[in-house]
């Protein structure tokens, strides 16, 4: 078996685009005691198939003396958490799918002559505009109520609402824990919570899968307030330390004033002071979301918010049940429609929606019986 001779710099450069370590990178190999020669780039052509296929990595990459150019993010990474593990090779094929569908509904709207949407960037950043201002009109955008919220079994049925109402006014809303299809693949809610991509026609919220379900609404609050600024960036929605003031802390805090008025909130909070599970429950949010705004409003310290942030990190399980429910899901239920019901019509070839969607020729047609689409 011919033995090639790899850069290490290029299998320490593979190993930090997984996001892992390069001693995890060659245990992919097996064989623990040949661990030093893989780690000195002594491998076989089949042994750099191996870490090719499972990093995802093209295989002509690992015969480079050097590490090719830095991928150039296409969204600023405004991650706050200081542990947050690096964007990935996982990350990017995610984004990359997400911009391919993007860009197909932005020509379906140009060619519906569609106008751009007056909500994306209608407030600046750096207007010191008063959150409760934009909450305000987000939920005037949205014409969604208190009693909305109230009449929501939980704060599930209240992400749905949301979600559904983002959509409703042309907001793509993508949530997943695979990259693309592959059930192999599942996103790190280690590495991010969310992305959003502002855009004045097509703009994406997309929300890791993965996160815990109590997760999903924040996260969905904190993209809105993305577009509403007219700001594209990934996010990991941490809780900011005190006394930070950023573009990640002014989205927190308009989201909570969106879940949690704070006319609302302080008279609930006197009356029942820690009471995480009852407010949750009057909110629809998570605990997490009370104790980030009791935070916010000095009725706890820093430690405390931990305390609960720590209790409530747990990753999201799958809601199984028909995968005809889950692809909507995955794609935005807007694209979703679009793409089928041209794809029905015969404006677009079965095999591209196909590809858009991730799935067979197949199931479009049987997606679009399903969806009522003639």
């Amino acid at each position: 078996m011919q033995t090639l001779q790899i850069s290490p710099n290029i299998l320490r450069w593979a190993a930090d685009q997984c996001g892992i370590s390069l001693d995890v990178l060659v245990g992919l190999l097996g064989t623990p005691s040949k661990m030093d020669d893989y780690k000195a780039g002594k491998l076989s052509v089949a042994q750099t198939e191996t870490l090719a296929q499972k990093t995802h990595i093209p295989f002509g990459y690992f015969f480079l003396e050097t590490p090719p150019a830095k991928i150039e993010r296409s969204l600023p990474d405004l991650r706050q958490l200081p542990d947050h593990a690096p964007l990935s090779v996982d990350f990017f094929d995610t984004l990359d799918d997400v911009l391919r569908k993007q860009q197909w509904y932005q020509d379906y709207l140009r060619d519906r002559g569609a106008q751009p949407l007056s909500f994306v960037g209608k407030f600046a950043f750096r207007s010191n505009q008063a959150p409760a201002v934009i909450a305000n009109d987000i939920r005037k955008t949205f014409n969604i109520s208190e009693q909305d919220r109230l009449e929501s079994k939980d704060y599930k049925a209240f992400y749905n609402l949301l979600s559904e109402k983002a959509e409703s006014i042309g907001i793509l809303v993508f949530r997943s824990g695979i990259v693309k299809s592959n059930t192999k693949r599942g996103l790190s809610f280690d590495e991010f919570r969310g992305f959003a991509i502002s855009d004045a026609l097509a703009p994406v919220i997309f929300i890791n899968g993965k996160d815990s379900q109590a997760a999903w609404i924040f996260t969905l609050a904190h993209e809105l307030e993305h577009i509403w600024l007219g700001e594209s960036g990934v996010s990991d929605v941490a809780a900011n330390q005190p006394n930070q003031v950023n573009l990640e802390t002014y989205c927190n805090r308009i989201a909570a004033e969106l879940l949690t008025p704070e006319r609302e909130f302080m008279p609930a909070w006197e009356q029942t002071p820690n009471q995480y599970d009852l407010l949750s429950k009057k909110f629809k949010v998570s605990q997490l979301v009370i104790a980030r705004r009791a935070l916010d409003l000095g009725k706890i310290d820093w430690i405390g918010y931990q305390t609960i942030a720590t209790a409530s990190k747990s990753a999201s399980k799958s809601d199984g049940g028909s995968p005809f429910r889950s692809y909507p899901i995955r794609n935005s239920k807007r694209l979703t429609n679009a793409i089928v019901a041209n794809a029905v019509n015969g404006q677009t070839m079965l095999r591209e929606a196909a590809s858009l969607l991730n799935i067979r020729p197949e199931t479009v047609l049987e997606l679009g019986k399903r969806l009522g689409i003639k």
